[in-house]
C-alpha cells in the first residue's frame, strides 16, 4: 500500500511548464492563425527554433545565389556571342555553371533539413494532440466520434503543420527573391519595371475576394471528411455485430451516402482551386506578353541588348513567381485556418490541476451531490461517507446512475452540484484528467489493443525487470483461470487481436482486472467488471482481493451474481433512472 498522493508541483521543464515566447513570433503566429493556436502551437515548434534558423540561412543563400544566373547569362549573351569573344564566353559560361551547381546543392541540402525538421515537428504535434486527448473527460468523448477524431489527428494536424512549417521558410525565401528580382527588373529598365509591378494590386484584389469561398469550400470539405471517417471507423470497428445484426448493407448504404457527399465537396473545391490559381496566371502572362513586345520593339529599334530582354524576362519570374507564392500563401491561409480551428477544440487546455492537493487520507465524502444521467432526471442529492477501506457494493438497475457516481468519486467528472471530497480536498482540484494515481479502475467493458499480452498489461520496463514480477503475473494468471489458454500460445508473448477479438469476453475482464491490480492504488473500482466471468472464478477472484488488499477502500457494481454476494462494509442502492 503505498500513502497519500505527493503534492502536485509543475516542475520548471515539464510538460505543465509555461514557455513564454517573444513578442514577435507570438504576434506573427497570432496574424497567421489565431491567438488561441498560436498558443499551443508556438511551443511546439519552440524545439525547432534552431533547425529552422539553419533552414532559413540556407534559403537565403540558395535565394541569393537564384538572382545570379539570370544576370550571368545576359552576360553570356551580350559580352559572349553578341561582341564574338570567345574567352568573355568561356569564363562567363564557366561562371554559370558554377553558380548552377552550387544552387543545385544548396536546394538539394534544404530539401533533406527540410524534410528532417518537418517530420519530427509533425510527430510532436501529434504526441501533444494524443496528450490532450488522454486529459480528456469522459463526458467530452461521449460526444464526440473516433473517425472524426482521427481526420484531426492526422488530415487536420498535417496540414496545420505543413503550413506553420512552411509559411516561415516560404515567405522568407519569396521576400528576398522578390525584392532581388524587383531591384534587378529597375536595374535592366525601370519603365518595365513599373510596368510589371502593375502585375501585384490585380493578384492582390482578385484573392481578397476569393479569399472567402476558398474558407468556405475547406471547411464543408473537412466536415465530410470528419463525417466520412467517423462512420468508416464505426463500421469497421462494430463489423462482427453487423454481421449477427443484418446491419452491413444499412453500414455499406450509409458508407457510399458520406463518400458520395465527401466527392461532390472534394470535386466543388477542385474546381475553385484551378480557378484561383489559373486567373493569377493568366494576370501573368498578359504581362509577359507587354513586356515582350514593349522591349521587342526596343530590341529592334537598338535600344535595348537583347541579353537584357532575356534577363528582363527570367527576373520577371523572380518577382511575379514570389508575389503569387506569397499571395498563394495568404489564400492558403483560409483553408488552414479551419483545420487549426478544428484543433482548437482538441487543444484547449484542461483546467489546472491545483499545487495544494495533498489529500489527507483515502475516506471519500459527497455533500449534496447531484449527478447527470444522459437524458435521464438527474440523480440526488446525494451526501455520504465512505471510509478509507470500506467495501461498498453499489447496486441499481442500468441506467440508474451507477457509472456516473464512479466517475465523480473517481475524480474523473464534476458533479452538477454539490461538493465531492477526497481526504477532505475537492476531487475538482485532480482536473478532470486521466485516474489519480492512487485509483484502479476495471469496468464492464475491457478495453485491450492488437499487441503481446505483456504489452496490454501497461507494465514498465522497471517492473519487468523488476526479480519476481513475471511470476507474481503467471501466480495471477493462474488464480484467473488464464494462465493454461497462454501457456498452451507463446505465454506472455501471445498476440491478442485487435479490442481483444481473440480472447472470450470473461477473459478481457479478468485480463484487464489483472492489469489493474498490478499496479500500486488505495481505492479500487470494479464497475460490473465481472459480468462476464463464472460465478465460482468471481468468487475465488474477490476473495483473493479482499485478503491482499484489506486496507484499500474497494467499490463493486452489480446487478446479480457472485461480484453482489459477500458481506459489505456499506451498500447504496440506486433508483431506476426515469426520463
Amino acid at each position: 500500500m503505498n500513502g497519500p498522493a505527493a503534492k502536485y508541483s509543475p516542475q520548471p521543464d515539464g510538460p505543465d511548464a509555461v514557455r513564454v515566447w517573444p513578442h514577435l513570433p507570438s504576434r506573427a503566429g497570432a496574424v497567421l492563425f489565431t491567438s488561441s493556436t498560436a498558443a499551443w502551437l508556438l511551443p511546439i515548434l519552440q524545439p525547432h527554433r534552431r533547425r529552422l534558423a539553419v533552414l532559413l540561412l540556407i534559403s537565403f543563400a540558395a535565394a541569393a545565389l537564384g538572382l545570379l544566373p539570370p544576370y550571368i547569362s545576359k552576360l553570356v549573351i551580350d559580352r559572349g556571342l553578341m561582341a564574338g569573344d570567345a574567352t568573355q564566353l568561356l569564363v562567363w559560361s564557366a561562371a554559370l555553371f558554377a553558380v548552377g551547381l552550387l544552387a543545385t546543392g544548396t536546394g538539394a541540402l534544404s530539401n533533406i533539413l527540410h524534410m528532417r525538421a518537418s517530420v519530427r515537428m509533425l510527430a510532436r504535434m501529434r504526441q501533444k494532440l494524443l496528450s490532450r486527448l488522454a486529459a480528456k473527460p469522459s463526458d467530452w468523448f461521449a460526444a464526440q466520434r473516433a473517425g472524426e477524431l482521427l481526420a484531426r489527428v492526422d488530415g487536420d494536424a498535417a496540414e496545420v503543420q505543413k503550413f506553420a512549417f512552411n509559411a516561415v521558410l516560404s515567405g522568407c525565401s519569396a521576400v528576398i527573391r522578390l525584392a532581388g528580382g524587383s531591384v534587378m527588373l529597375m536595374v535592366l529598365d525601370w519603365r518595365l519595371g513599373l510596368l510589371t509591378a502593375l502585375l501585384a494590386p490585380a493578384e492582390l484584389l482578385f484573392l481578397i475576394w476569393a479569399r472567402p469561398r476558398t474558407e468556405h469550400h475547406a471547411a464543408v470539405v473537412r466536415e465530410a471528411q470528419g463525417r466520412y471517417s467517423a462512420g468508416l471507423s464505426e463500421t469497421l470497428f462494430g463489423l462482427p455485430a453487423l454481421q449477427v445484426a443484418r446491419g452491413l448493407r444499412w453500414a455499406e448504404q450509409r458508407s457510399l451516402r458520406d463518400h458520395a457527399g465527401l466527392n461532390q465537396r472534394l470535386i466543388a473545391q477542385n474546381l475553385w482551386g484551378e480557378f484561383t490559381r489559373a486567373v493569377p496566371v493568366l494576370l501573368s502572362a498578359l504581362t509577359r506578353s507587354a513586356v515582350f513586345l514593349a522591349g521587342g520593339l526596343m530590341v529592334i529599334h537598338g535600344e535595348w541588348p537583347l541579353g537584357s530582354l532575356i534577363a528582363f524576362i527570367a527576373y520577371m519570374g523572380f518577382m511575379t513567381g514570389p508575389m503569387q507564392s506569397l499571395l498563394g500563401l495568404w489564400h492558403a491561409q483560409a483553408r488552414v485556418k479551419v483545420a487549426a480551428a478544428r484543433l482548437d477544440a482538441v487543444m484547449h487546455a484542461p483546467p489546472a490541476r491545483s499545487a495544494g492537493f495533498s489529500p489527507a487520507g483515502y475516506k471519500l465524502r459527497l455533500d449534496g451531490v447531484t449527478l447527470a444521467r444522459g437524458n435521464a432526471a438527474p440523480l440526488g442529492p446525494l451526501t455520504l461517507t465512505i471510509p478509507e477501506g470500506t467495501r461498498l457494493l453499489l447496486s441499481g438497475a442500468s441506467g440508474a446512475g451507477k457509472t456516473s457516481l464512479l466517475e465523480v468519486l473517481c475524480g474523473r467528472a464534476t458533479p452538477l452540484a454539490g461538493r465531492a471530497t477526497l481526504g477532505g480536498a475537492e476531487l475538482s482540484l485532480l482536473g478532470r484528467t486521466p485516474l489519480p494515481a492512487q485509483v484502479a479502475y476495471a469496468g464492464q467493458r475491457p478495453f485491450t489493443l492488437r499487441a503481446s499480452l505483456r504489452d496490454n498489461l501497461f507494465q514498465s520496463r522497471a517492473f519487468w525487470g523488476g526479480a519476481g514480477n513475471e511470476t507474481k503475473v503467471w501466480e495471477l494468471l493462474n488464480l484467473f483461470g488464464l494462465a493454461e489458454r497462454f501457456r498452451n500460445a507463446d505465454g506472455l508473448d501471445t498476440l491478442l487481436g485487435e479490442n481483444g477479438l481473440t480472447l472470450s469476453g470473461g477473459e478481457r475482464q479478468r485480463l484487464c482486472l489483472l492489469r489493474a491490480l498490478l499496479s500500486p492504488f488505495d481505492i479500487l473500482v470494479l464497475d460490473e467488471a465481472l459480468s462476464e466471468v463464472d460465478p465460482a472464478t468471481a468468487s475465488r477472484i474477490l476473495a483473493y482481493i479482499d485478503e491482499t488488499f484489506p486496507h484499500a477502500t474497494r467499490i463493486l457494481t452489480a446487478h446479480n451474481g457472485a461480484a453482489a454476494g459477500g458481506s459489505f462494509d456499506m451498500e447504496i442502492s440506486l433508483t431506476e433512472a426515469r426520463p
